[in-house]
């Protein structure tokens, strides 16, 4: 039996240790959350219903903003991920980046978890978000954004945001990201009427799966502008 030479033997050894850590990378890079697992595979009926109370509580809070001199709305995170499975898909999958899919989000104590499938060049991974949220001034949601993940694989996050504000921006998106003290954040100017200037979302609470929105408006300038819109009689 022919013996096997020390540089080969080393050189077999090294191979299969650089195999095994190309195998984790991989296994890591692949990792699904075990949230993104759980909602993307919520049974249909439930998913359906969810997504029904969304929309009836945002036409609620359309409404409200129209009449009410202050308003609120509140929304769970189930709400929002099965109308983001149910019409998103269906009505404005156009919005999403091409190598974007199934986005889901998770609501914290003061925190939001997004997620997305991301496919891009043999890549398919779940990339992970986590961020705090406040109101920084009117109508302004800031998100200071804390980790950003592929899989369980920590990665920098300044080409995730770049596309993303980017793709934003193109749909007429007002939205920017800048770094603070070390950490990226992502700045929206958010208007709940993009005909009423009098608008004002003044705060946004995050707890444990829930969102809850408020802020004001000027009935007198809804009215007058409605009064405008009439036609004159003769």
């Amino acid at each position: 039996m022919r013996k096997i030479s020390g540089r080969l033997l080393w050189g077999v050894l090294f191979l299969g240790i650089l195999g095994g850590i190309s195998a984790a990378a991989w296994k890591s890079l692949t990792y699904e959350p075990g949230f993104y697992r759980e909602i993307v595979e919520l049974p249909r009926t439930k998913r359906e219903a969810n997504a029904k109370q969304f929309v009836a509580t945002s036409l609620q809070l359309t409404n409200d903003i129209r009449n009410e001199a202050t308003w609120e709305a509140v929304f769970t995170d189930q709400e929002v991920n099965a109308w983001l499975a149910q019409d998103l898909l269906t009505h404005f999958n156009e919005h999403l980046p091409s190598e974007v899919s199934q986005p889901r989000v998770v609501f914290e104590m003061d925190r939001i978890i997004l997620a997305f499938r991301y496919r891009q060049q043999g890549i398919d991974t779940v990339i992970t978000v986590m961020a705090k949220a406040r109101i920084p001034r009117d109508n302004t949601v800031e998100l200071l954004v804390e980790k950003v993940r592929a899989g369980i694989l920590p990665v920098f996050p300044d080409g995730v945001l770049d596309r993303i504000t980017g793709h934003a921006r193109s749909r007429g998106i007002d939205v920017s990201w800048k770094r603070r003290d070390g950490y990226p954040v992502v700045t929206l100017f958010y208007s709940p009427n993009l005909q009423r200037e009098d608008v004002r979302l003044e705060d946004l609470q995050l707890r444990g799966g829930q969102l809850k929105l408020s802020g004001r408006s000027d009935r007198t300038k809804n009215e007058v502008q409605a009064a405008h819109s009439q036609p004159q009689k003769v």
